[in-house]
């Protein structure tokens, strides 16, 4: 099984309702994930489940990827924004999926988890992207220090 952990991209400080929860994209965030799109086409990925924060950033980062995947589940949730590594992976436990899948959602959180579940020292910056594999056939097996890491981008 592959899990991907995606760090939204790059945002404003300050959103115009003044809440962190709807901070936007900058141009500089879009030009990360165009950089993203390059990776990607490179060393394609097929989620068929994603996970993603209801935050405006993240929702923002989905929309320029979701063509990629066509006919992936987003599953959005509004428990991921700004969850613990142990939150975001009790979401991804309850899945039960037997299909790669990724998670869009924010830090500490996505940095946490990756180091949880693979024993490396990994921090995700915006747009930044970790890939894990697991030996095993569903995410409700996933668990402390079972995943490698087969790649990783960081957006310039």
């Amino acid at each position: 099984m592959q899990l991907y952990l995606l760090r939204h991209a790059k945002t404003n400080q300050v959103s115009p309702t003044g809440k962190d929860f709807d901070r936007e994209l900058l141009p500089r965030g879009y030009a990360q994930i165009a950089e993203l799109k390059l990776y990607l086409a490179a060393r394609p990925i097929a989620p068929k489940y994603i996970l993603c924060s209801t935050a405006k950033r993240t929702r923002q980062t989905l929309d320029e990827l979701q063509a990629l995947w066509p006919n992936v589940q987003i599953l959005y949730k509004d428990e991921l924004y700004l969850a613990s590594k142990l939150e975001i992976l009790q979401y991804i436990c309850a899945l039960n999926a037997t299909d790669e899948m990724l998670v869009i959602g924010h830090n500490e959180g996505l940095s946490e988890l990756a180091i949880h579940l693979s024993n490396e020292t990994i921090w995700l910056k915006t747009c930044g992207l970790v890939s894990l594999e697991f030996p095993f056939e569903s995410s409700a097996l996933l668990s402390k220090e079972t995943a490698q890491i087969l790649g990783s981008f960081r957006a310039g």
